[in-house]
């Protein structure tokens, strides 16, 4: 789930709003998370300003941090200059994180175009508290992310897929831990297997609708 969305002005560094989903249990982790938060988005400014002093092109600046408790998106939208930035469970699927950060970002502009030039003559940012709602509904509530496998074939059928060749015995693996409590990052640390080689295999077994994610 996600915890926290910012956007923040890229010529400056000032936050224009920022919404809360969810707390960090653990003050300790929020701490660290929060350091390697903010290092990431002052790095980014600074390639930002860096990418325009030498014209060269701002709109492929993204950047992922995965840690050992979070994920960090950082987006730049360079028609806004807004950088949009994301703090959220390791275990979200980064993909339709992605999604939702654009969808968010693109919205942004297309509500507050004539808004963001007004700030940036006068730094009156009140008119963008309301898009926090914005924020929610595209994001389902900071939930858009997160992903719980279910299988929906019975083990029988399952074990005829396998026989048959058309799933090999990792696939089988991972879809026997696909019991919808059970997280990618779960299931990859259960396997021994990396986090990439666990969505692959998911992607499969839904292709087949043998799960439902």
């Amino acid at each position: 789930m996600i915890y926290k969305i910012y956007l923040i002005d890229g010529d400056n560094g000032i936050s224009l709003l920022n919404t809360t989903f969810k707390k960090f249990k653990k003050p300790e982790i929020e701490k660290i998370v929060f350091e390697d938060f903010f290092n990431a988005i002052n790095t980014t400014i600074d390639n930002i300003h860096k990418a325009i002093s030498e014209d060269k092109e701002t709109n492929k600046i993204i950047k992922l941090i995965e840690t050992i408790s979070s994920t960090i998106l950082l987006f730049y939208h360079p028609i806004s200059r807004i950088l949009i930035c994301s703090i959220s469970d390791e275990e979200d699927n980064i993909e339709k994180l992605k999604e939702s950060i654009y969808k968010i970002m693109n919205r942004f502009w297309q509500k507050y175009k004539s808004e963001l030039e007004l700030y940036r003559s006068t730094t009156d940012k009140t008119k963008f508290q309301i898009f926090k709602v914005d924020i929610e509904i595209l994001t389902m509530g900071g939930e858009i992310a997160v992903e719980y496998p279910k299988l929906i074939i019975i083990k029988n059928v399952l074990n005829n897929i396998r026989s048959m060749g058309i799933i090999n015995d990792l696939d089988y693996l991972v879809a026997m831990n696909c019991s919808g409590t059970n997280s990618p990052l779960e299931i990859s640390r259960m396997l021994e297997k990396t986090k990439f080689e666990i969505h692959e295999v998911l992607n499969k077994l839904e292709s087949l609708k043998i799960i439902k994610k």
